[in-house]
């Protein structure tokens, strides 16, 4: 077992074909002014010249260490730096993205010092076009008591910055004690990942200080079409419903989440077919029969219908409104009906105004 450091701060970036963005990364950790810190560069399979950067960066500094995976995906990677790492702390940075400023880890261990926080947050903002904009901050959901439906279906889907792994600090011992580590799915793990996290009762802290960079990578995973993105949605959907049944946690209590997870995933889903697919409204319809016909899915959408216990407890009406609107029209098979109106909706970038990025600009 490796012995943990007391106050030291283990940083993990999964490398894959990062060349363009990870000299970066690595730099914003080296410049920080809390020193404490070791850094973990998993390699992952590149096939561009990224393991040759990382090995330079770890020429530099004694703190940073390059381990070498298979390409297996960030979730992997991220596991094996949680298996190698030292620290009492963990940060996760994404190879394209970085910190903004050296104070960063210096405000993380004020707050660990005075509160003892599970999971510190920060706020983020996103790098497009080389220009630097805002996201939604966590104020819009960390006003409400975290047991309370609107915190959880803000934290995680309509703003959604409690999905995210990076731009936050988290206490080892609290993922060792819960056994929570990273499922291999390609995408959205640290979704599931999170959500493992709030349903096992971590303590949230929240600084209003900007603690990532989110940079706009379309070669990312998060950006590129993926035919076989509903199966690793619903899989995800189906986890976390097992693990809460094997881990003796109160399923019915946490639903939502397992239901706006489906929710979300099919919208984004439909979008992502009829964006690649020369706008075929058919491509909408196919990725809502995928959906519907699935058990979970199918479970979802009929509870979420005549739901009288979790939406009611959502502050947006439009939301409420558009939840069970979508959800019956699922559970009566009205998919074509519903594609029209995605189309509509995507047409006129309303999902990207309701979004925690805003407009794609």
């Amino acid at each position: 077992m490796k012995k943990v450091s007391s106050g030291k701060i283990s940083v993990i970036i999964p490398v894959h074909n990062a060349e363009k963005y990870i000299d970066k990364a690595v730099q914003s950790v080296m410049e920080q002014n809390y020193t404490n810190w070791e850094l973990l560069l998993i390699e992952n399979g590149s096939e561009d010249a990224s393991l040759d950067i990382c090995k330079k960066n770890a020429e530099k500094d004694s703190r940073i260490q390059v381990l070498k995976e298979k390409n297996k995906g960030a979730g992997s990677a991220r596991n094996t730096g949680l298996c190698s790492a030292e620290g009492e702390y963990m940060v996760f940075i994404d190879a394209d993205d970085y910190l903004p400023d050296k104070s960063v880890f210096q405000r993380y261990m004020n707050i660990a010092k005075q509160i003892r926080a599970d999971i510190i947050v920060s706020n983020y903002v996103r790098l497009w076009n080389g220009k630097i904009l805002p996201a939604a901050g966590h104020d819009s959901f960390s006003v409400y008591s975290p047991d309370s439906e609107e915190f959880r279906f803000r934290g995680f889907f309509s703003v959604g910055t409690l999905s995210y792994v990076w731009g936050k600090l988290y206490r080892k011992s609290f993922l060792d004690q819960n056994r929570i580590t990273f499922s291999e799915y390609p995408y959205a793990e640290d979704k599931l990942f999170n959500m493992q996290c709030y349903v096992c009762g971590a303590k949230y802290a929240f600084i209003e200080q900007i603690g990532n960079v989110y940079r706009k990578n379309e070669d990312s995973v998060s950006y590129k079409y993926n035919p076989e993105s509903s199966r690793c949605w619903l899989g995800i959907a189906q986890t976390f419903k097992n693990w809460m049944e094997e881990e003796g946690k109160d399923v019915e209590q946490y639903e939502g989440l397992i239901q706006y997870t489906v929710f979300f995933a099919s919208f984004f889903d439909a979008k992502m077919e009829y964006q690649k697919r020369r706008k075929s409204i058919w491509m909408i319809w196919k990725i809502l029969r995928i959906y519907g016909n699935d058990s979970i899915g199918k479970d979802c959408f009929a509870k979420l219908a005549c739901d009288r216990k979790c939406i009611p407890q959502l502050n947006q009406k439009i939301w409420r409104i558009v939840i069970k609107g979508f959800s019956r029209g699922m559970k009566w098979k009205c998919y074509l009906a519903l594609s029209f109106g995605i189309k509509q909706l995507i047409e006129h970038r309303v999902d990207e105004k309701l979004s925690d990025t805003g407009l794609r600009e």
